[in-house]
């Protein structure tokens, strides 16, 4: 009798932490979408500021802008 009991408990514990990684994965997979923050530049941002400031050329500029844009 004492081996069925701690079988269940057992199964219990298996159960818990089964819930417990599935709630650690869903908290995970929504949240991981919104690492940027509200004030961070997207990516097309970036790029128009390092245009901007020189750091790349003109058609380095279209070749990654369209590249983003597909």
């Amino acid at each position: 009798m004492e081996w069925t009991a701690g079988a269940h408990m057992g199964l219990m514990a298996v159960w818990w932490i089964i819930i417990l990684a599935a709630i650690v994965a869903l908290a995970w997979f929504v949240l991981g979408g919104r690492r940027r923050g509200p004030g961070a530049p997207d990516a097309e941002q970036q790029l128009t500021r390092r245009y901007a400031a020189g750091e790349i050329d003109r058609g380095t500029y279209q070749r990654m802008l369209e590249d983003l844009r597909r």
